[in-house]
């Protein structure tokens, strides 16, 4: 017998939960309900156009009727939808730290499966998440009664996704991550940003102990910096990485080649900033130029005295962590059991690319 569809609503209609939405109506192992919001900008109205059945996150009356005034033709609220059990699933993409507000409000009353993003902390859902990294361990947790987890950040997966491919064939001893990361979103440049100019941001920053919530000890000695740069396009990655073990740059390369969610440029094709891979993202036609997959600079790949691995990534910051919500929905509700072939499923119907070009 085929299991049940969960029932999933999208609280919170930005950056990441607008892919997310487009994502999870995409599958046909879900069902997406509707989405929540508590405004009527632009944003909400795309989604009306769209047709998604829209419920406001709020409660209160006058929240409700203010939708509604905008033009928003509002459902009702979430809670009404919580306590009719009709949602199996939220994921919850409201700005950072509202998710933990949103847990203790809702979820937690209403004993409601949710999905959180990178901007809440670990310890909100107790389990951090990457498909391909601990899809097993979300699955135990979820078996258990675990009714939480959390997406991790962008540069976060990504960095998961690249140490997952290493320390799955090498031994890691160390790893040092430098981090350049954009201004602002390209949709809050007229609000937010720095111009002219490169922003120490976090010395050391929390990059590294949040990937060891999904990697744990797999590579004991971690270390993260950022910087903020003045641009709106992708994260770059800077990685120095010691191994236990003589490796060659061709052992590293098929390594990396093997990993889902990884793909290669070459700056030798004229790919040689993150300008050129936002051009390519948007030259490969999927909706919104979302790739999905972490870019290595495959010429850049560098294997120092046979031990010390040298690499640079470009993160794709609004939409690396798209395929991991739709994947983490089936390991939390366990209507798929093996990452694999959650993993190939997903990146099927989003059409995540192997190679760029």
């Amino acid at each position: 017998m085929a299991k049940a569809k969960p029932k999933v609503i999208l609280n919170g209609y930005g950056v990441i939960g607008k892919r997310v939405a487009d994502a999870v109506k995409m599958q046909d192992d879900m069902e997406l309900v509707g989405i929540a919001d508590v405004v009527a900008d632009w944003r909400i109205k795309m989604a009306q156009k769209k047709g998604f059945n829209i419920y406001c996150s709020m409660s209160d009356p006058n929240a409700i009727e203010a939708m509604k005034n905008g033009g928003i033709d509002v459902q009702g609220s979430l809670e009404d939808l919580l306590k009719k059990g009709a949602v199996d699933v939220v994921i919850d993409c409201a700005p950072g730290g509202f998710g933990a507000k949103n847990k203790e409000a809702l979820y937690d009353k209403y004993e409601i499966k949710a999905i959180f993003e990178g901007g809440e902390k670990h310890e909100v859902a107790g389990l951090s998440f990457v498909c391909q990294c601990n899809y097993d361990e979300a699955l135990k947790m979820a078996e258990g009664g675990h009714r939480y987890c959390r997406v991790v950040s962008c540069n976060t997966t990504a960095a998961c996704r690249t140490l997952h491919a290493l320390y799955t064939n090498f031994k890691i001893l160390r790893a040092r991550l430098f981090l350049v990361r954009r201004a602002t979103d390209p949709v809050r440049t007229d609000t937010r940003g720095i111009m002219n100019t490169v922003v120490p941001s976090h010395i050391p920053s929390h990059h590294a102990p949040d990937i060891k919530t999904v990697i744990h000890d797999a590579v004991p000695d971690i270390y993260s910096v950022a910087v903020l740069g003045s641009h709106n396009m992708m994260h770059l990655h800077c990685y120095d990485i010691e191994l236990g073990e003589e490796v060659t740059r061709e052992d590293v390369l098929d390594a990396l080649r093997e990993e889902p969610r990884i793909c290669f440029v070459n700056s030798e094709d004229g790919v040689k900033g993150l300008a050129s891979i936002f051009e390519i993202s948007r030259d490969l036609g999927l909706p919104r130029g979302d790739m999905y997959s972490v870019a290595i600079w495959e010429d850049f790949v560098t294997v120092v005295n046979g031990k010390e691995l040298l690499l640079v990534l470009a993160c794709p910051n609004e939409n690396n962590v798209i395929p991991e919500n739709v994947d983490a929905i089936r390991a939390l509700t366990m209507i798929e059991t093996d990452w694999k072939k959650s993993l190939e499923k997903t990146d099927k119907t989003l059409k995540v690319p192997k190679t760029l070009y």
